[in-house]
This record gives structure tokens, sequence and C-alpha cells, in this order.
């Protein structure tokens, strides 16, 4: 099994987007909820187009903490779905997760979460 997005919709966000590998450890997350399911499919198909074109963003969350971040015109596309404690980690974080997004499929259930 490779890496696959799967959707989650919470009441307080609506509908969002992960990338999960092929042993379900979350590598990248969508930074806003969206409407609906077709929205985040749009959002999706987003993320695909700029991961050859985006240039990625290492930055401290916090004085012992790093993440990335990949920004297109309006706003950002995704985000490291944590912190990392070292900025080569971060970096190295979002190198596999452009690596695996552009070719992962989408699992169209929409999970739900309690968050």
């Amino acid at each position: 099994m490779t890496a696959r997005f799967e959707f989650y919709e919470r009441a307080s966000a609506g509908v969002t987007w992960r990338l999960l590998s092929s042993n379900n450890r979350d590598l990248g997350r969508s930074d806003n909820g969206f409407p609906d399911v077709e929205a985040c499919l749009r959002a999706v198909d987003e993320v695909r187009a700029a991961v050859a074109e985006v240039e990625p963003m290492i930055h401290r969350v916090s004085r012992l903490a790093w993440a990335w971040r990949l920004e297109a015109a309006p706003g950002s596309v995704a985000v490291a779905s944590r912190a990392y404690q070292r900025r080569v980690q971060a970096q190295t974080a979002c190198d596999l997760f452009l690596r695996l997004a552009a070719a992962a499929p989408v699992n169209p259930e929409v999970r739900q979460t309690r968050t």
C-alpha cells in the first residue's frame, strides 16, 4: 500500500484532508476546512498541482520546534501535521510529503471525528 489522502469531517472545521503513509503516519494536512467533499477534492487537486511549483517554507513554531508549510496564492495549501525538534527533520518530512502527494490516491470515504 502507498500513501493516500483521507478525508475527515469535523463539526467545527468542515471537511479536511490528511496525507497518510502506508503505515498510517500523518505526513501533512490541509490548513483549513472545506464546506463539502467536492471542495476538499478540489483542494487535493490543487496540492498535487502545487507540489512541482511551490517553495516549502520551514519555520519555527516555538523556541525548540520547527514545522513546514506549502503556500500558493491565496494561502497555504498544506501544513505539517506536527512539530519537529530540528529544522532538518522538518525539511525531510516536507520533502517526503512533496514526493508522495503527487501520486497518492484519494480514499473517498469521509471519516467522522469528534473534535
